[in-house]
């Protein structure tokens, strides 16, 4: 059994303008089809159709319901009253006027509605999808960390503000050995772990990343976050000491802040270097 219900929050998103034209279109056939001419007092009633399609396109199939029967009753009752109570007499040929006028209005706003309701679903869908699609273009997908892509991004749009940018490149030591030796299911296992422990460390001022394989980064921005750095580094640089089936990994991280004049491209790269500069020192470490 269909169940009929209106979102009231949809009522809300109709214009205001609206509603008042259709409260008009509503009432004026009553005024107007007192015209005896050109057939007005007969064809007047058609504009029922108008808040039928209005409603029904903002609340779907039970809004169109609704505003059929409401519509409908004020016109028949309204015919009622012209032909029994004001006028007394009643002729075949208006009666199945008013009738056809009363069905054609619940047809228009049932299919109406049911389109809108179709229309509105497809749209979910795709809004979903985008999401979907979105999150695969900006997030790692074996980690649900940022890409390389969404940090070049954020990179880009930190250094424009003018303020003070740290970055933290980290590449896990002994990754390469585990995986190796314990294939790459405990591999991918090994970068999941460190990819939430990093993402422990995350703030309005700090953003964590995969770059790719076993690198990933932090960017801190801010003066008062950039001056914790080295403080943030020395807990990260903890929080990834592992031990895995008895083999040891670490992390080395090298620093890098941002100069007058530095592109992203050369900050990020001024990060790696000083990454290799402490795997070149005995890895573990930071520098």
């Amino acid at each position: 059994m269909m169940m009929v219900s209106i979102n009231m929050k949809s009522f809300y998103k109709i214009p205001k303008l609206l509603i008042g034209l259709c409260i008009v279109f509503t009432i004026i056939p009553g005024f107007l089809a007192r015209l005896d001419m050109y057939y007005i007092d007969d064809m007047i009633w058609f504009l029922l159709l108008l808040p039928c399609y209005i409603f029904s396109y903002y609340l779907g199939f039970s809004g169109g319901l609704l505003t059929a029967v409401t519509v409908n009753i004020y016109h028949l009752f309204w015919y009622i009253y012209e032909k029994y109570i004001r006028l007394a007499e009643m002729i075949d040929v208006e009666l199945s006027l008013h009738v056809g006028v009363a069905v054609v209005t619940f047809l228009c706003s049932v299919g109406v509605g049911l389109l809108s309701e179709k229309l509105t679903e497809k749209q979910v869908q795709l809004q979903a999808l985008n999401r979907k699609l979105e999150h695969l273009a900006l997030y790692d997908a074996l980690t649900n960390l940022p890409n390389r892509r969404y940090f070049m991004e954020k990179l880009s749009e930190s250094m424009l503000d003018k303020e003070p940018v740290f970055l933290l490149f980290i590449d896990l030591d002994g990754f390469k050995k585990v995986n190796d030796t314990l294939g790459h299911e405990e591999g991918d296992r090994l970068l999941q772990v460190a990819a939430n422990r990093l993402q422990s460390f995350t703030s309005n001022s700090a953003f964590a990343s995969r770059l790719g394989g076993d690198e990933f980064i932090v960017m801190v921005t801010g003066a008062a976050a950039c001056g914790n750095v080295k403080s943030l580094a020395a807990n990260i640089l903890n929080a990834l000491r592992m031990d895995v089936n008895g083999m040891k990994v670490s992390a080395s991280i090298g620093m890098a802040a941002s100069q007058p004049g530095d592109t992203p491209s050369t900050l990020l790269k001024n990060a790696d270097t000083a990454m290799y500069h402490v795997k070149s020192k005995g890895k573990n470490a930071v520098g």
